[in-house]
């Protein structure tokens, strides 16, 4: 009997139509795949047994030929395989971490889905500048509220003066324009390197905690600084430039990626205890599901 196991480097974000999108970490391709294509996902994640997932969706699906199922069932486990994103195993003992949840993954006992047509796979892969809109794991949806600027701002810590309202400002631009820059560089790299990037640097430069507010600055600051960038600096670039601006000042907060449907769409946002940060200009951000989270 084939054993399977789900790769440790995919993410997964349940869509309110009962599908599913897996996120490769490694290449930073997404994939779109049906709700029978996951309850065959789901069970192969639990179990690692091909055949238990097929009995499973034939007794889900009991007017279906068990033949046609296990042929779609065999069609996908390939697909899956070809793209990384599984991994079959010879037949006998079970292999170390099959059937065992590598990563966070939505609830395996989802109510089951209406049935529809034969499991297919839709893949669709991001470019490396994030083709989310600009305007581009771990399954669960963060508490989202837009953090307008001008609030941020009045929240924060009066200045005592013009002169040092000029030095901060100054200090803050050069920051800004510092992290923007190793930000457009950063994401030239595969996803995993900007990953595993992002990681050391909250793990290693970032002792305290960023503020919704403090965050809300420094993506305003990062958006005033992207204006002198000639090309297109997209929510991918500003989010981790407003990461990096404030890791410089020590403070640390959480980098997203989220997906939402119809169509299929990304998007890429800061996260400050709880909260996304984001620009007053930016809407519909309440409309992604967090499929990658990192800190």
């Amino acid at each position: 009997m084939t054993r399977l196991s789900v790769s440790e480097h995919v993410r997964e974000s349940t869509s309110p139509h009962g599908g599913s999108v897996l996120l490769d970490v490694r290449s930073g391709h997404c994939f779109a795949i049906n709700s029978v294509a996951r309850t065959l996902w789901q069970e192969w994640h639990r179990s690692g047994s091909f055949d238990s997932a097929v009995l499973t969706l034939a007794g889900r699906y009991p007017d279906l030929p068990h033949d046609r199922i296990r042929e779609d069932a065999r069609r996908l486990a390939d697909d899956l395989i070809g793209l990384g994103l599984l991994t079959a195993h010879a037949p006998g003992p079970t292999p170390p971490g099959a059937g065992r949840r590598t990563h966070p993954s939505p609830a395996a006992d989802a109510p089951p889905p209406t049935a529809e047509p034969a499991p297919v796979t839709a893949g669709r892969g991001p470019d490396g500048r994030g083709s989310a809109r600009p305007a581009p794991s771990e399954d669960k949806v963060p508490p989202v509220a837009e953090v307008p600027v001008a609030a941020a701002q009045m929240a924060a810590e009066p200045l005592r003066d013009e002169g040092e309202r000029s030095l901060r400002g100054t200090v803050t631009a050069v920051l800004s324009l510092f992290a923007l820059l190793g930000a457009l560089l950063l994401i030239r790299l595969p996803l995993r390197t900007v990953h595993r990037t992002v990681r050391w640097i909250a793990r290693t430069w970032c002792r305290r905690e960023a503020t919704p507010e403090q965050a809300a600055l420094s993506l305003a600051a990062v958006r005033r600084a992207a204006r002198w960038y000639p090309g297109r600096a997209a929510c991918l670039e500003l989010s981790l430039a407003t990461l990096g601006v404030l890791a410089l000042t020590g403070r640390r907060v959480v980098w997203c990626i989220g997906t939402a449907d119809d169509p299929y769409r990304f998007h890429a946002w800061v996260q400050a205890r709880g909260v996304a940060i984001a620009a007053p200009d930016e809407y519909g951000i309440t409309a992604f599901r967090c499929v990658l989270s990192v800190s």
